[in-house]
């Protein structure tokens, strides 16, 4: 077995590692707010939404390089292999800026936010998301031609020019993302001057979600970009780049597992569900991101976002 077939491997294992966890955890988390009514807010059906959409995602990876090794294809066959996982890829990138911005909003203006009905808000929210990922998708199918093309993934799936523009897109999403982060982190650095060590705990909290979002999905998209704008690279370099799904595997996988790393709230709660003598859950729900759970600092937002977020 030469190098390049041991690389192809080793990628192909840890994608049904990844599978498998991934598939674990964000069930988990789903069934953990629709069981604890404790936790549901309109952040967190947001978040099962972006959970919803990655159980699909973590299938197109297996669909090229695990079952498959060695195998080409051209765009009609590999549209037809991945249609599924372009609109939910489409659907999960878009949907994290709605995430982040949701808790901007909610930060930054709680009396508008608390003036909308959840019911229409989720609506309005999943329009642009699912419009988006179906243009996306009905894009790709008129791409269908007979070349080959390297790899059977949502970029090559386009023209290169437009595969090209759709990488640049999803980083545009991201440092929007990255962006709203930012303005967070400032927002409650402001609260921690005045000695709230709640806000000093979101602080943290935040800081960390940024990290682990640069270092999965942010650099995925830039490393994918690399990947499409240079035509010629060696086996070596095609070795490496081939790594570039490892970073994919690990953003669509990791948000329940952070979350109850990082939450009290939260992992209280799932021991309440599937071990009941664990010290019982504290009723207080939180808004989060989609990887951690920061506390509101204001005990009066929190109270009233208990009582107002189900008209």
């Amino acid at each position: 077995m030469d190098g390049r077939t041991l690389n192809l491997y080793t990628i192909a294992v840890y994608k049904i590692i990844f599978l498998v966890f991934g598939t674990v955890g964000n069930t988990l988390f789903i069934h953990l707010i629709i069981r604890k009514k404790q936790l549901q807010s309109r952040t967190s059906i947001l978040q099962c939404f972006q959970c919803f959409f990655h159980l699909f995602c973590q299938f197109g990876p297996i669909m090229d390089g695990v079952f498959d090794i060695g195998s080409m294809y051209n765009r009609e066959q590999c549209f037809n292999r991945v249609a599924f996982y372009v609109f939910f890829q489409a659907a999960q990138g878009l949907i994290m800026v709605v995430i982040v911005a949701d808790i901007l909003i909610f930060v930054r203006f709680p009396i508008f936010y608390r003036s909308l009905s959840t019911t229409v808000y989720i609506c309005v929210t999943a329009i642009p998301v699912l419009a988006f990922a179906g243009f996306t998708t009905f894009y790709g199918y008129l791409s269908k031609n007979k070349d080959w093309i390297p790899s059977c993934s949502p970029p090559f799936l386009f023209t290169s020019e437009a595969s090209i523009a759709y990488k640049y897109l999803f980083i545009f999403f991201s440092v929007i993302v990255m962006a709203f982060y930012l303005i967070l982190i400032r927002t409650f650095n402001h609260r921690r001057q005045s000695n709230d060590k709640n806000s000093l705990k979101t602080v943290k909290r935040l800081q960390l979600s940024v990290i682990i979002f640069f270092f999965t999905w942010f650099f995925s998209q830039v490393f994918g970009l690399v990947v499409l704008t240079i035509t010629e690279y060696s086996v070596s370099g095609g070795m490496i780049f081939a790594h570039n799904s490892l970073f994919v595997c690990l953003s669509y996988s990791n948000t329940f597992y952070v979350t109850i790393w990082r939450s009290k709230e939260y992992r209280e709660q799932f021991y309440s569900v599937w071990w009941p003598k664990k010290k019982q859950a504290s009723t207080i729900p939180i808004f989060h991101t989609s990887f951690t759970s920061p506390k509101p600092s204001n005990p009066d937002l929190t109270s009233t976002r208990r009582h107002h977020q189900y008209p």
